[in-house]
């Protein structure tokens, strides 16, 4: 993709260099300390900037940065920053990013203040967000998607994104409007690898200010498909010059053919023997028939996608099962969606793998064990999320990890035991330690690697497989340690930091059965290559959408 600078700061150091040496020279070295953490903010009040003063005294390593408050006038007075309403300033933004370049590489501050300001900034800016005035809001907005930039891009280009889907070409005070505020952040996006979003403003920059040749250049640049792009799971229609002017024509996707399919479900039944002498565990098997839609990617590929019914369940466990990170145990209202049969399969994975990058690339065969029904393993949460974005981006549907809670009650598929299959698993079911038992369960040899997915045709009652063990799988949520203030309608938890550990669950064929439960959870970085970890992917599809 050419553009690669898109939206990027000018390179004026030397300029910007001087003009901060002549700030420090009439003032003091603590002034430009101020100074660095002004530059985060997209625009700055006397009050928001005697806040950063008063909250900002120490440097990272608790010395005292010493700055007088008259600094706060000082700055706001100097030439640094310009008046661009009543109270209201700006600093440029190639010196916005200059400062905060500059505050990430200085010993005393580092990336790890630019987070705390980033925080700081999200907190003041809460009670604005709800203004009755719209101009206050407007601006909080713009705070917010500033702070968000440095700490979690991945939500301030989703939001943006989702904004300039709603956008008409006819809109064009408010395309520049945007692009102007993806201008002052785009060096923390193009960091986080949105150069598609940054592309696609500046084309529309072009656009609205009738450079259409240019536009026109600059748009077909893109990383597209079928004339679209996807940002952060939205997905964004190119405009097209037709009939003498350019249009943004609907998005469309195939509607899915539902067809019914059967499959077995197990059960595990303690059967006792022969005059009472002892038991034993059965398999009891019955044929059940539910919905999916296939999703082709190749030739002879394709993901079945399981239709899983709305309802309602008890996430969680009572006192009497698992630990503390599985509690407060509460109700939870799930909405109708789809979720794939099986965890995705090597050959899926290399069949969009080679497929149109979205954000980063995808190793086409990451995995240990090699087969091409076996699940995909060594998978980033970040890699996942990419795979999804190109599914997205081949078929129209907004593909994506399930939340936590729709995990949860995927699994479960109405029951309330340890596991689907009942209060305890075998190995002759799932692929898991069999030479651990789970209470008075049945024992085997342990697993050594996966299993082929569908291997032990033992459903659950919505016709999903492979739910215990195998493959641990990426949820979406954030890693909470417990269910306090937990959603109650299958949302995603997440917090204000791309860094933290991300939801995975269901176990894997190296685990003990007490991690392979319904309920059982853990946390890792998203950033880790783990030989455990696969995933699977989900799809929420109105019923307009359906066939």
């Amino acid at each position: 993709m050419t553009n690669s600078s898109a939206l990027l700061p000018e390179t004026r150091s030397q300029e910007i260099e001087d003009a901060i040496a002549s700030f420090q020279r009439r003032f003091t070295e603590a002034h430009v300390y101020l100074a660095y953490h002004a530059a985060l903010p997209i625009a700055l009040t006397p009050h928001l900037t005697y806040c950063l003063w008063a909250n900002f005294p120490m440097d990272i390593a608790k010395q005292d940065l010493k700055i007088p408050w008259i600094a706060v006038a000082d700055l706001l007075l100097s030439p640094l920053c310009k008046e661009v309403g009543h109270e209201l300033y700006e600093m440029d933004a190639d010196l916005r990013n200059y400062l905060l370049e500059q505050m990430i590489h200085h010993p005393s501050f580092g990336q790890k203040r630019v987070e705390e300001l980033a925080h700081f900034l999200l907190s003041y800016v809460q009670r604005e967000l709800n203004d009755s005035k719209s101009s206050i809001q407007t601006l909080a907005q713009a705070q917010r998607w500033t702070a968000l930039a440095y700490v979690y891009p991945e939500t301030v280009a989703h939001d943006l994104a989702a904004t300039l889907a709603e956008l008409t070409l006819s809109e064009k005070t408010e395309w520049l409007r945007l692009t102007s505020l993806t201008e002052a952040i785009a060096t923390p996006l193009h960091q986080a690898h949105f150069q598609s979003l940054l592309v696609y403003l500046q084309g529309m920059r072009q656009l609205a200010r009738g450079n259409h040749i240019q536009a026109e250049s600059t748009l077909k640049s893109l990383p597209a498909h079928n004339n679209q792009i996807v940002v952060a799971g939205v997905t964004l229609p190119i405009p097209e010059f037709q009939d003498s002017d350019w249009h943004i024509n609907p998005i469309a996707s195939r509607a899915p053919s539902l067809k019914s399919f059967k499959f077995e479900t197990a059960k595990l039944i303690r059967q006792p023997q022969f005059m009472r002498l002892g038991s034993r565990w059965i398999i009891e098997r019955h044929e059940q028939q539910a919905t999916l839609f296939y999703e082709r990617l190749e030739e002879q590929i394709s993901l079945e996608m399981v239709r899983i019914p709305e309802g309602n369940y008890w996430m969680g466990t009572a006192q009497k099962e698992g630990d503390y990170h599985e509690r407060p145990q509460h109700r939870v209202t799930i909405t109708s969606f789809f979720l794939s049969r099986f965890p995705v399969t090597q050959a899926q994975w290399q069949a969009i793998a080679k497929t149109t990058k979205v954000r980063i690339e995808l190793n086409s065969d990451p995995s240990d064990f090699k087969g091409d029904n076996l699940p995909v393993e060594h998978i980033t949460w970040f890699e996942a999320i990419e795979f999804c974005e190109r599914l997205q981006l081949q078929t129209g549907k907004p593909y994506r990890l399930p939340s936590e809670a729709e995990w949860e009650y995927a699994c479960r598929a109405g029951t309330e035991t340890p596991f689907y299959f009942g209060e305890t698993i075998s190995p002759q079911v799932a692929s898991y330690d069999g030479s651990k038992r789970y209470r008075s369960g049945p024992k085997e040899r342990s697993s050594k690697q996966t299993s082929e997915v569908g291997f032990h045709n033992a459903a659950n009652a919505f016709g999903l497989d492979e739910m215990h063990g195998n493959v641990w799988e990426w949820c979406a949520d954030h890693w909470y340690d417990d269910y306090t203030n937990a959603p109650a309608d299958g949302s995603v938890r997440i917090t204000n930091n791309r860094t933290l550990p991300r939801v995975i669950r269901g176990g894997s064929w190296s685990h003990e059965p007490t991690i392979c439960r319904s309920a059982y959870r853990n946390g890792i970085p998203p950033d880790n290559k783990v030989l455990t970890i696969g995933f699977r992917v989900a799809v929420s599809l109105h019923k307009v959408n359906l066939k």
